[in-house]
């Protein structure tokens, strides 16, 4: 016994002199797992100052190569005219890529296209990555080597990893945002917490940012890392485009209606973002609605989260219920589903009736009575949204829908339509905006030849 309580007495010491050998290894691991951190996150910051380095000092073509990524063909709009007069002016050489998306990360990659027959309708030249070639997505934009890429949307999670602010920090990135301004005080993301509409990581790599107006403008400064160095107001060509956009209506009445009705669904039916969403709520009102009204046309159009919020689950309505619905609204003889131009449609239509905040801005654009169906809980709309609300109609259901715009028909002309000239006046400034996002540009990029030059 005294044999084997001296060996237990020697186990537990060499026991001891092992969990302090451990300690000390775990000690030593924790500082090697800390140093490799940190110089993995020195070296990503020497990279990324070396891109810029590289980009602000490499040469550039006495072409300028400007290589578009559209995954998002009902955006077309903010770059449309940008495009066409580069393509006029010899100082330039834009390309135009279109590439698959999955809005917010969700679902697998798609809808290059239906982008690309968009494009080739509209007779645009570009070239295509389909979702079968995302793979090749590096050396696509190695071969073309731009000078500059213009991004539509500062959602990294809509697009390939390739596509990312990260991994384009070797470009000098520009944004047109796809929404004309941001009307909201923005759910916070992120930790810690920043505006999403000016501070992204795409906003923070941008070499340049283009708004609409200076309020806009204001905010960027407020908000973003960078104090709005890089934004610029100038207009939003959007102005422009939905005002020269063919008029479309889908539906082939055999006499003129007494009123076309465009219908417009936001995306955020759920929860926790910005809470505009009336789809599931007013869906079956806006049937009976175009049921009861058959010398009415009604054209339904969403955003393009629509489906996709609908598809996750948990929500208040299921992809079953929406199909279903879809069915029997297409059914009637006066009403239609519409998947393209959404300006196209509602520069032909009588009133807009519509739940999104951008929406709200669309239809004041177009001189077009708006009709805005206020989800109680959305988020508080900032300065701008104030403004921009004062040129709509805001009711609570369809029923006062339907009121709003007898009472519009009573009164002859939309009691509003001063108030609409005016949001437009003061938010979008003069037509031009693409040429002066294209003057901003050159000089921007004349000042980057000079600083090269003096290197």
């Amino acid at each position: 016994m005294r044999r084997v309580n001296a060996s237990l007495e020697q186990l537990g010491e060499q026991q001891a002199g092992l969990r302090t050998q451990l300690e000390s290894m775990a000690g030593d691991l924790s500082s090697l797992t800390a140093l490799t951190r940190a110089t993995s996150e020195t070296v990503d910051e020497s990279r990324r100052a070396s891109m810029i380095a590289v980009r602000r000092l490499g040469s550039i073509r006495a072409r300028i190569r400007v290589v578009f990524l559209v995954h998002n063909a009902t955006a077309w709009g903010s770059i449309a005219e940008l495009i066409d007069l580069m393509q006029r002016d010899a100082e330039f050489d834009p390309v135009v890529v279109t590439i698959p998306r999955h809005y917010s990360g969700v679902g697998p990659a798609k809808g290059e296209g239906r982008t690309h027959r968009f494009l080739r309708t509209a007779d645009v030249p570009h070239l295509r990555l389909q979702r079968d070639r995302l793979h090749e997505a590096t050396q696509l934009l190695s071969a073309l080597d731009p000078d500059i890429v213009v991004r539509q949307s500062q959602w990294d999670d809509d697009i390939d990893r390739a596509f990312s602010a990260e991994a384009l920090t070797w470009a000098r990135l520009i944004l047109i945002p796809y929404e004309t301004m941001n009307t909201t005080e923005n759910v916070p993301v992120g930790d810690p917490p920043i505006n999403s509409a000016v501070d992204t990581v795409m906003h923070r790599h941008a070499w340049l940012v283009f708004l609409a107006n200076e309020e806009a403008l204001k905010i960027a400064r407020a908000d973003s890392l960078t104090g709005g160095l890089q934004f610029r107001a100038v207009g939003h060509p959007k102005l422009d485009y939905v005002r020269a956009t063919e008029t479309h209506w889908p539906i082939e009445g055999v006499e003129l209606p007494a009123r076309r009705v465009v219908w417009s669904a936001h995306h955020s039916i759920l929860t926790g973002w910005n809470d505009f969403g009336m789809f599931p709520h007013v869906r079956r009102d806006m049937l009976e609605w175009a049921k009861g009204s058959p010398d009415t046309e009604f054209v339904f159009t969403h955003h393009p989260l629509l489906p996709g919020t609908i598809e996750r689950e948990g929500g208040p309505i299921s992809p079953a219920e929406y199909e279903a619905w879809l069915d029997e609204w297409k059914s009637l003889p006066n009403t239609a589903v519409w998947r393209g131009d959404y300006s196209a449609v509602m520069s032909a239509a009588d009133y807009l009736v519509t739940d999104g905040p951008s929406m709200m801005i669309e239809g004041q654009l177009l001189d077009v009575p708006t009709i805005f169906v206020e989800r109680p809980d959305h988020i508080p709309f900032n300065e701008i949204g104030r403004e921009i609300a004062r040129g709509v109609h805001r009711v609570r259901s369809v029923e006062e829908a339907q009121k709003a715009i007898r009472d519009i028909e009573a009164h002859g002309s939309d009691p509003l339509a001063e108030r609409q000239a005016a949001n437009v006046s003061r938010f979008f400034g003069e037509p031009g905006a693409a040429g002066r996002i294209l003057e901003v540009i050159r000089a921007e990029i004349a000042a980057d030849r000079i600083v090269a030059s003096r290197t």
